[in-house]
């Protein structure tokens, strides 16, 4: 297997995930040189010369995906004869009777660091169950809201009415997820938390209502509250109009370091940190805050495995090996 570029070999390695080129600069410098071939046959004419580039174009389509899914199944066989014979192995008998197990994963997990980092990488990409979907009416009470134990939040005709931060317990062990709701402000603010492991961590939001004269106008204001602490407090104006009895539709989209909100359907924020990986949904309201909430919705987001695989490297997109 030749270079189409230098006419050298190409490496067993590189050959995974390119079968034209030996190299990234010699793939640059190819899909350059066959564009400008491409374009003359056209303005030339020739089109054979280009019909066949087009071929040509389809056929390595076909077999770089070809190539991806068979390294797929062969890195899933693997794993699977792995677990397969760990269970085999793993009954034995000690003394009194009593059932001992061996984890053969376990030993070659102590024995060899990279098989256990293997194992993990594998585990972070196939997709375990279902993404989770879960939704809060109120109807139940906040029993599923953990925070302090002041009473100091109330539920009325499906409405909850927020005091000190509460986390919705189903969604604490989530990373990425959409976070939408729906709620107005009573006085003052109306305020909400995401990627929250606890209490005393998260990501902090309101929409905060002030007055120029007689027309009311609010802005948007975001911080990172960590071990308890504000930090980082930005706010901008919000490109919405209001009303005292206004009704807000949020959507907070989260999804790795990046967060962009919504309000009404109109993207109002977006901003990135890394310093909370996981957590769940909250509401709060701070001194002279008040606010109702109607409902809550959270979905996960997940990639699917191919999309895993090409973020974390392991193969390259057929779209990115082609010119």
């Amino acid at each position: 297997m030749r270079c189409r570029y230098c006419k050298g070999q190409i490496g067993f390695w590189r050959s995974l995930t390119d079968r034209q080129f030996c190299s990234s600069e010699h793939r640059r410098r190819g899909t350059l040189s066959r564009a400008k071939l491409a374009r003359e046959a056209m303005i030339y004419g020739d089109e054979d010369l280009y019909e066949a580039e087009e071929i040509e174009k389809l056929r390595a389509k076909q077999r770089n995906a070809k190539i991806q899914a068979q390294i797929i199944v062969v890195l899933s066989t693997v794993m699977i004869a792995v677990l397969a014979f760990s269970a085999a192995t793993g009954g034995g008998t000690s003394g009194g009777g009593r059932r001992k197990t061996i984890s053969l994963t376990g030993e070659i997990s102590k024995a060899n660091p990279l098989f256990q980092q293997f194992q993990d990488a594998f585990k972070s990409v196939v997709p375990s169950g279902e993404p989770v979907r879960i939704h809060e009416d109120f109807q139940a009470g906040i029993r599923e809201w953990v925070g302090t134990r002041d009473r100091d939040w109330s539920v009325k005709n499906g409405l909850v009415r927020p005091g000190r931060i509460r986390v919705w317990k189903p969604s604490l062990a989530l990373s990425d997820y959409r976070f939408e709701f729906e709620g107005q402000i009573e006085r003052s603010a109306m305020s909400w938390a995401f990627r929250a492991p606890d209490t005393r961590n998260y990501y902090a939001t309101k929409i905060v209502v002030r007055r120029n004269g007689n027309l009311p106008s609010a802005d948007i204001v975001r911080y990172t509250v960590l071990n308890g602490a504000a930090q980082t407090r930005t706010r901008l104006p919000l490109p919405v109009s209001i009303r005292p009895d206004t009704l807000y539709n949020v959507q907070v989209s989260v999804r790795g370091e990046q967060f962009v909100t919504k309000v009404n359907g109109q993207v109002v924020d977006v901003w990135s940190d890394n310093k909370l990986k996981r957590g769940g949904i909250g509401f709060f309201a701070d001194a002279g805050e008040r606010s109702n909430i109607h409902w809550a919705d959270v979905r996960e987001e997940r990639d699917g495995i191919f999309g895993r695989l090409f973020a974390m490297g392991f193969f390259v997109p057929p779209y990115e090996l082609l010119y």
